[in-house]
């Protein structure tokens, strides 16, 4: 299926704009992180949105490319506008803005707090409390989704084991209820409740170990052995 392309113009619609920006930052940030990995390459990205939003990504610094760039002596290679404003105040604005998410990232995880007051580590343990519980109830749903996939299968796995046991149950009970009628013995010949007792024990831990390599959590709830015993005495067939 050939995918229709995309006349490159500006989205009318907010929404759209803001869904395609979204996918298509990502896309080039991910492009600029594999660039610069696979070809050891000095690689820097920023992105402002229609609103003034920074995005951006740098391998190895920000700073550090701002700066060799700043530096190239190839006059050729640097847009006017950077050869405008290298002594600048928006430039430098701009690099001091770079520096202090680049600090704001560092102290997210765990570096650089000296200079932190205490109203500044407040207010980042309230933001990171904020994403970790964000992550939590992702992490529950996830596991929530995955606890009932595999609800679904063992009960699929208990059924299948209950219809075999009782259709085993009707096949003896059908032979006996006949070899009565015709005062033969029974074609099973010595097959007692022992014998039913041990076929029903081997589809039992069948489904055991089955459930408990899926999952140990939930293997309480596949009835134990003693239960399909006790089943097994109060059936008529054995009476």
């Amino acid at each position: 299926k050939m995918r229709r392309k995309i006349k490159i113009k500006r989205i009318e619609n907010a929404t759209n704009r803001q869904v395609t920006f979204t996918k298509r930052r990502g896309g080039l940030l991910k492009k600029a992180h594999d660039l610069s990995v696979l070809c050891d390459a000095e690689v820097a990205v920023i992105i402002f949105s229609s609103k003034g939003k920074l995005f951006q990504f740098a391998s190895p610094s920000m700073q550090g490319i701002l700066e060799k760039y700043m530096s190239c002596q190839d006059d050729s290679k640097v847009p006017d506008w950077m050869s405008n404003c290298s002594d600048d105040h928006d430039c430098n604005k701009l690099i001091q803005h770079i520096e202090r998410l680049q600090h704001l990232q560092r102290n997210m995880i765990g570096d650089d707090l000296e200079t932190l007051s205490l109203k500044d580590l407040t207010n980042l343990e309230q933001l990171l409390d904020q994403g970790i519980g964000r992550i939590r109830a992702k992490k529950v749903e996830l596991l929530f989704e995955q606890l009932e996939d595999l609800n679904d299968k063992v009960t699929e796995a208990g059924e299948t084991a209950k219809a075999n046991s009782n259709l085993l149950s009707k096949l003896v009970a059908d032979h006996t209820s006949r070899a009565s009628r015709s005062g033969h013995s029974s074609p099973f010949g010595e097959y007692t409740r022992s014998d039913n007792h041990e076929l029903l024990q081997a589809n039992e831990s069948s489904l055991q170990l089955w459930v408990e390599a899926s999952n140990p959590s939930i293997q309480n709830q596949i009835p134990k052995r003693s239960v399909i015993n006790e089943d097994l005495n109060r059936s008529p067939i054995w009476t």
